[in-house]
């Protein structure tokens, strides 16, 4: 009997510290999910982040001046798959992405496309040949939003977005 109070003592001392990290923390608001990896790295990676846009971006301007959070963070790329969250404003995203950059500096103008290729992006659940949209609630965050990277696909901006030379 002893030994079985000790153990809930123990237990309830821990207050939860035995259990997973959640991916998305208590007090996020914006979105999180996993993204899992295919496909060789490119040795010249730099960085992968998520970025999110209310609008479906239509020119390279909108691509970068659009993109949430303007300066992304990073998604730890070295195993199958990763964990994320990001601080977003509330609101619906029409297009969540992972970005994949080579090294280069960013300048927050078009000309940061030579660095950035579309990885891959949340896709509707309903029909996953489709960009799937994520409502972000007020005080709370969108959950679950779990998508794929393939390193071997990695796809121009052009291939969404009108760019002027």
């Amino acid at each position: 009997m002893r030994r079985i109070l000790l153990l809930v003592a123990v237990v309830t001392a821990c207050g939860g510290g035995l259990e997973p990290e959640p991916i998305c923390a208590r007090t996020l608001v914006g979105l999180c999910g996993t993204v899992r990896f295919r496909g060789a790295v490119p040795a010249n990676t730099e960085n992968v982040f998520i970025a999110a846009y209310l609008m479906f971006p239509q020119t390279c301007t909108d691509l970068i001046n659009n993109r949430r959070p303007v300066i992304p963070g990073s998604v730890p790329f070295t195993d199958s798959v990763a964990a994320y969250s990001v601080p977003l404003s509330p609101g619906t995203y029409e297009w969540v992405l992972a970005v994949w950059k080579k090294p280069g500096t960013l300048t927050l103008t078009p000309a940061d496309t030579q660095y950035l290729r579309v990885a891959g992006y949340y896709r509707s659940p309903a029909d996953s040949t489709q960009r799937g949209s994520v409502a972000v609630p007020s005080g709370a965050a969108a959950g679950d939003i779990d998508f794929v990277v393939n390193f071997d696909s990695l796809r121009p901006a052009t291939d969404f977005v009108t760019c002027a030379p």
